[in-house]
């Protein structure tokens, strides 16, 4: 496969609102859907949009949201052989309110019951074929087995460091990743300042080929080891709907970027168009975009200039 994921799945109700409640009371929905979610199963069903071949490796519960769970990865050609439904047990599930005046989000959030992966249960021949192997420390401590499978076949790792995931042990993992792409908050924890050099600096000290920190309508910074640093500005849309998803779908088409020979800057301009594109519906998987939408959005070169 072009890209193999180890991560949580899990089933999003994501509901449009006006407003956040602040109290007790009634809120009434505009708009909801119900779909897949989680960041390396988003990320993963992204790359195969934009034509990438995919899997994921994770085990849920044999409930119905397990159900819907593998439904979704069919719907959008991920392969799911490797995906265990667990008996007895629940999958994890999310309920999203999204604003509708901007798109920004609150989440609520059920931890399933389902059984963590342990090493013996990884495919390492698939592992070991894949040409990258994505990752955000879910299912430690395999994800460290699936790592070091994967290093020593030759094949890439990226790691997804997600806001308000950051955890020490991930540090463990680190010296084996040649992606790391995190968000402002993993950044800023991790490196302990706010200054983005210096963030870059602190992650490229882990040893990965590429490193870079996502902020949003602000951009994305990057740094390879090469010692080229640039700043990708965002994408301007008329409409953002949700941000949803917005982050995992970076990853995705970054990934994808790179299977299809893109160089660091290429893959961040593809990345950040299909990031931009998929806040326009409802959903982290509302609107992934078709490779032919991004190079369109690309080519129009309507860019944000607040960056900071």
């Amino acid at each position: 496969m072009d890209i193999l994921g180890l991560g949580m799945s899990l089933i999003d109700s994501v509901q449009g609102v006006d407003a956040f409640p602040a109290a007790s009371g009634v809120t009434e929905v505009r708009e909801s859907v119900l779909m897949g979610g989680g960041p390396v199963p988003t990320a993963l069903c992204a790359a195969a949009r934009l034509g990438a071949t995919t899997g994921i490796i994770d085990r849920v519960g044999d409930d119905w949201r397990g159900d819907l769970i593998a439904g979704d990865y069919r719907k959008f050609g991920v392969d799911h052989r490797y995906l265990i439904q667990e008996e007895g047990r629940t999958s994890s599930f999310g309920i999203i309110l999204v604003r509708s005046c901007d798109g920004e989000r609150h989440v609520i959030f059920q931890q399933g019951d389902a059984s963590p992966l342990i090493a013996d249960e990884l495919p390492v021949e698939a592992i070991k074929d894949s040409r990258i192997l994505h990752l955000n420390g879910r299912h430690w401590p395999a994800c460290l087995d699936a790592a070091r499978g994967a290093r020593g076949a030759g094949g890439l790792i990226s790691f997804d460091g997600g806001a308000n995931r950051y955890d020490p042990k991930f540090r463990e993992l680190f010296p084996l990743v040649d992606l790391l792409i995190v968000a402002r908050d993993f950044a800023e924890k991790q490196a302990g300042t706010k200054d983005r050099q210096r963030q870059l600096e602190s992650l490229a000290s882990e040893g990965a080929q590429i490193v870079g920190v996502t902020d949003g309508v602000q951009g994305s910074w990057f740094r390879t080891a090469e010692g080229e640093s640039f700043h990708q500005p965002a994408y301007e849309m008329e409409a953002i709907v949700d941000t949803t998803g917005c982050g995992d779908v970076f990853h995705g088409a970054f990934l994808f970027a790179l299977t299809q020979g893109q160089r660091c800057r290429e893959a961040a301009q593809t990345a950040s168009a299909a990031a931009a594109l998929s806040a326009t519906a409802l959903g982290g998987r509302g609107h992934l975009p078709s490779i032919e939408e991004v190079e369109r959005l690309i080519s129009q070169g309507k860019v944000m200039t607040h960056a900071s």
